[in-house]
């Protein structure tokens, strides 16, 4: 499947990159993958048909995302939320 990139400027606050995440998802497709360059956020989606339910960020600390309850872990990356290093997960509602 092909995929598709978009970046997302890195000092937003949570829900508004949760927001372009969404966004993005119904452009192009399920996100498959969050992560930062520079200053900026990297969205990788898979081009293809869009989930009926969006993706749900989450900060988390630790090393592994926690478990959050009618939801499924779709992937996980070390991003920017208001300019400053975050740990975020992308969740799909079940």
């Amino acid at each position: 499947m092909p995929i598709q990139t978009v970046e997302s400027d890195g000092n937003r606050p949570l829900t508004e990159f949760q927001t372009v995440v969404q966004q993005q998802e119904g452009i192009f497709g399920p996100l498959q993958e969050l992560a930062h360059q520079g200053s900026n956020n990297t969205i990788t989606l898979e081009v293809g048909t869009s989930p009926e339910k969006r993706a749900v960020l989450d900060t988390y600390d630790g090393a592994e995302p926690p478990a959050k309850e009618n939801h499924f872990l779709i992937c996980s990356g070390d991003c920017l939320v208001g300019g400053a290093p975050a740990k975020v997960a992308a969740y799909r509602p079940t």
